[in-house]
């Protein structure tokens, strides 16, 4: 065997392992979010990079809601008070719906529709 296969198998053989015994990823909220962002984006024809500035700006926005809440890291710009008890869940809903309806105005119903049906309410 020579010494580029003997790499190429060893290599193989790390990402294998390493996925195996890595964590298993799961969705979560921005995660799933995120996503729908992205296809709200694309799916609005904004002009070439609007897709990229829109998520980016959505992806500002969810951070501050969601660091409004849990205090992790210092704010970006101004720091945001959240209420007490305030959810995650629901700030990260509400940083993307308010963000999307701005920027991609035409994709409003759609984001309602996504909006509401995450939060378990009819449209």
């Amino acid at each position: 065997m020579n010494t580029t296969t003997k790499h190429c198998w060893m290599t193989l053989l790390v990402v294998v392992a390493s996925w195996l015994a890595g964590p298993v990823a799961q969705a979560d909220v921005v995660t799933d979010w995120s996503s729908t962002a992205g296809e709200i984006a694309v799916t609005g024809k904004l002009p070439p990079g609007g897709a990229y500035r829109v998520t980016a700006i959505v992806q500002t926005a969810v951070y501050e809601a969601v660091n409004a809440i849990t205090k992790r890291y210092p704010p970006a710009r101004v720091p945001l008070q959240a209420a007490p008890g305030a959810s995650v869940e629901a700030a990260v809903a509400a940083a993307n719906r308010a963000t999307l309806s701005q920027l991609v105005s035409a994709q409003h119903a759609a984001i309602e529709r996504v909006y509401q049906d995450r939060a378990g309410r009819p449209p």
